[in-house]
């Protein structure tokens, strides 16, 4: 009885209710590397996280680049003006936009196809969906693997600590 009673309980991370699993389908938008937009609602990409605005990585010469923007562009390709189902996956951990699964009218995991040219991390902490394609586009160097890349969550972490220690100067 009681083993029935666990698995009747949602999943952490998982949405409640049937509204919030709905897809939303319509014309899609790369808002970052890892954020879209689709009938005005935003939605994180499931299992990735992609550099955040501000962050810089370093390429195979050596030289800065703004990798957010790079992120973000590539995303915007591979939408391309095309319609994008987005099935929700649940509620952001840091209550941002509600995470989901997007496909392109293709067919295309949005998601898989960041990280697999390079341009996103899998995010282990939500899921490990995307870590062999991870580690695939690292054996070949693709995208920000090229050079250096400071994992997301590392760098928003690093600047956190940079803002808390520049509120804490007298």
């Amino acid at each position: 009885m009681i083993l029935l009673a666990l698995l009747a309980l949602p999943l952490p991370g998982m949405a409640q209710g049937g509204a919030d699993k709905a897809p939303v389908k319509g014309v899609g938008a790369a808002k970052e590397g890892d954020l879209v937009t689709v009938k005005g609602q935003e939605f994180r990409l499931f299992g990735i996280d992609a550099p955040d605005k501000g962050q810089t990585c370093v390429n195979v010469r050596g030289q800065n680049y703004d990798c957010f923007a790079l992120a973000t562009r590539i995303l915007s390709l591979l939408i391309n003006g095309m319609t994008i189902e987005c099935t929700p996956r649940g509620e952001s951990p840091a209550k941002g936009p509600k995470l989901a699964v997007c496909r392109a009218e293709n067919g295309d995991d949005l998601a898989y196809a960041m990280v697999e040219r390079g341009m996103a991390l899998a995010y282990r902490p939500l899921s490990f969906d995307y870590v062999s394609i991870e580690a695939r586009a690292i054996s070949f160097r693709r995208g920000l693997w090229g050079g250096r890349v400071e994992p997301p969550w590392l760098w928003r972490s690093r600047e956190t600590e940079k803002k808390l220690d520049e509120m804490r100067k007298p």
